[in-house]
């Protein structure tokens, strides 16, 4: 099971350059806002809400890597079998434009209290127990109350942790007396109490700033177990360390240092690297780095090193700042030595971190996969985004190999378990570097459906949409592999290199790589691509295809670039406006049942001119029967109608943007021949 935990990203200037491609593009892609409920217990039925948009022509719903089908967004009834293991899985929406984004769902053998809602007052409160959950939304600005029966001596631990369960909630809880007497709160998510006598206590529930709205949910767990002692490290000597090995212990109070002594050789090549922040802890570690020597007569003295407070910079940079304050240093000896590893939290936290010292770079790299991002004109905005490819085009992952260094080997890019009808074009990282593109393609006639990809472990989202980064501040959520999606909509053009071998160059010449551009039928605008891969995209090369055109070239000056000898890999972005109708499946359904509402009425007719026909003595009542016949018809004529109506005003061409990509390209820097 995925571990799953929030990003929370302060907008600095880097953010606010980055852009979006979900913030230009608007092409349709189902995006889901919120889902309830947030959880079940395993081998029952709940009755799923979604809500979002372009969620058109719903087919499944997957939670984690099982597919359950569906035919609505509302009130559908998912079962949740015991093959769902208890714990947090990813919930996605697919249907008629591919797949959606995640939002987590928990599968928990406590039994769950459903808020009713009504319970805003002390005296409307629900009755709730012990090792259970409660589960509910905040619909308006007041709070739920809760009652409890303890004995006393019984503990009670209440915790919530909204970014673990993708809604906006910020929740306060407060725990009082039968007399009102308020006796413990919610902190950090945490509320831990004791009860000092037998009684019923009373819990409120209510939203940090009285929000409200079907993103404002809540699982509240009630455990009758103690929470768990925090971790306290101890200040001491240096410790040894050595290559190899991993310390697992947890930050000083008051900046406050843990210190370690590690002892090398001559020629030893190792990686020191300090993970608390990636863990998910609100944690800035501070990684000091000294050689070590004792003389003869026992007196020690300390050389500095290295400093680092932060993690490696991703190289060419992210189309978005990820935050990662998680220090790493590589080193090569060339003498024996000693150093002295000195380690804090420069936030003064206790929480837990891991000190590895490795001998070489993981293997695998471990790779992170973003959304298809576009790096065009800057933005402030903050998009939730999916990743789809459409039929007949080709879509892209950004994928991001942190902690590299020098000694980091290349690393080809690949993927499998792919949906139906597409094909994985590959990727490439090169030596050093941490960031990549792999590409995937679909048939002209793939079906909708999606496939979780096996071969990159993690991914990462925007966990709500932010209309103005001076505003707020974006919330990432990390998550396991990624998921694929396919949609029914026709990509706006097929960009490809006429060979797909590796191209060479020397390192201060130029090349031209010959393009050929597949165009949809409806789209004949001009197209300005990127290059994305080779060095930041502010930066980045571009090709120009005239309106029409169905062949360009991407030509490189090496040389201006400063690529260095190497592989490098790159893939061809850009923007494509075409006009897109939306909702026509919902439509045709309409245009259908207006269709029969229109035989009906007639059928009703008929039978008023009959009855009105009749000559028996039963006329009145076949009359009066058949006039009740056409006034429902009438009304049920009108309102498919104007369904019709809303629905083609709704599905009117409209132009959208596109992301269109290019297969990835290879290309080798060969060193200047010497003459």
């Amino acid at each position: 099971m995925p571990r799953l935990f929030l990003f929370s990203v302060w907008c600095s200037a880097i953010l606010l350059a980055a852009g979006s491609a979900f913030s230009q593009a608007t092409f349709p892609s189902p995006t889901l806002t919120s889902i309830y409920p947030l959880g079940g217990k395993p081998n029952s039925t709940v009755e799923l809400t979604l809500r979002g948009t372009d969620l058109d022509g719903p087919q499944a719903i997957m939670i984690g890597n099982r597919v359950i089908g569906i035919k609505s967004t509302t009130k559908v009834s998912i079962p949740l079998l015991d093959d769902l293991p208890v714990g947090l899985h990813d919930l996605r929406f697919i249907g008629h434009y591919g797949v959606s984004n995640p939002r987590v769902f928990e599968i928990s053998a406590l039994d769950t209290v459903e808020s009713s809602g009504t319970n805003t007052k002390p005296d409307k409160a629900q009755k709730v127990t012990l090792d259970s959950v409660i589960q509910g939304v905040f619909k308006s600005a007041f709070p739920h109350w809760f009652t409890i029966d303890l004995k006393k001596g019984q503990h009670l631990t209440a915790t919530f942790d909204g970014a673990r369960f993708d809604t906006r909630t910020e929740m306060l809880g407060t725990l009082s007396a039968p007399s009102g007497r308020e006796l413990a709160h919610l902190r950090a998510g945490v509320l831990a109490f004791t009860a000092p006598a037998d009684g019923t206590y009373r819990l409120r529930l209510n939203e940090l700033m009285f929000r409200s709205g079907d993103d404002y949910g809540y699982r509240v767990t009630l455990s009758s177990k103690a929470p768990p002692a925090p971790l306290a490290g101890k200040p001491g000597p240096p410790r040894p360390v050595q290559i190899g090995q991993t310390i697992k212990d947890a930050f000083l109070a008051h900046g406050l240092t843990h210190s370690f002594d590690l002892a090398f050789k001559a020629g030893d090549r190792f990686i020191i690297e300090v993970h608390s922040h990636d863990l998910g802890h609100p944690t800035d570690p501070h990684l000091v780095i000294e050689n070590f020597k004792k003389d003869a007569a026992g007196k020690e003295t300390l050389t500095p090193q290295a400093e680092i407070a932060d993690a490696p910079a991703i190289s060419p940079a992210p189309s978005i700042n990820l935050p990662n304050r998680d220090p790493l240093y590589a080193y090569e000896a060339k003498a024996d030595g000693t150093f002295r590893i000195t380690l804090l939290d420069n936030f003064s936290t206790t929480e837990p971190f891991e000190l590895r010292i490795l001998k070489d770079a993981p293997k695998p790299a471990p790779l992170i996969a973003l959304n298809p991002i576009y790096s065009g004109t800057a933005t402030k905005t903050a998009e939730i985004g999916s990743a789809n490819v459409l039929r007949g085009g080709i879509s892209a992952l950004e994928i991001i190999a942190p902690n590299r260094n020098a000694f980091s080997e290349p690393v080809e890019l690949k993927a499998d378990k792919l949906p139906a009808g597409v094909t994985c074009l590959g990727g490439f990282i090169g030596k050093g570097q941490s960031l990549g593109y792999i590409a995937f393609q679909a048939a002209a006639d793939a079906p909708a459906g999606a496939g979780v990809l096996d071969g990159i472990p993690q991914s990462r989202f925007v966990s709500f949409a932010l209309a103005d980064l001076t505003r707020g501040y974006t919330q990432y959520r990390s998550s396991g592999a990624p998921v694929l999606g396919v949609s029914t909509q026709t990509s706006p053009a097929l960009i490809q290199t006429e060979k797909t071998d590796i191209f060479e160059v020397a390192a201060d010449a130029k090349l031209d790589i010959d393009l050929k551009v597949t165009r949809h039928a409806d789209f004949t605008d001009a197209l300005t691509l990127k290059a994305l891969g080779l060095i930041d995209a502010a930066k980045a090369p571009t090709v120009a295809i005239p309106a029409k055109g169905n062949a360009g070239k991407l030509s490189l000056d090496v040389k201006a670039l400063k690529l260095a000898p190497g592989d490098y890999g790159l893939i061809l972005t850009g923007p494509a406006k075409m006009k897109v109708r939306r909702g026509i499946e919902e439509l045709a359904e309409a245009e259908t049942a207006a269709k029969k509402a229109l035989g009906d009425q007639k059928e009703a007719q008929k039978k008023l001119a009959a009855a009105n026909a009749d000559a028996t003595p039963k006329k009145a009542e076949l009359v009066k029967a058949a006039t009740a016949e056409v006034k429902a018809a009438d009304a049920a004529k009108t309102t498919a109608d104007k369904l019709v109506n809303d629905l083609t005003a709704k599905s009117a061409a409209k132009d959208a943007t596109f992301i269109v990509y290019s297969n990835p390209i290879r290309i080798r820097v060969k060193e200047v021949a010497k003459k």
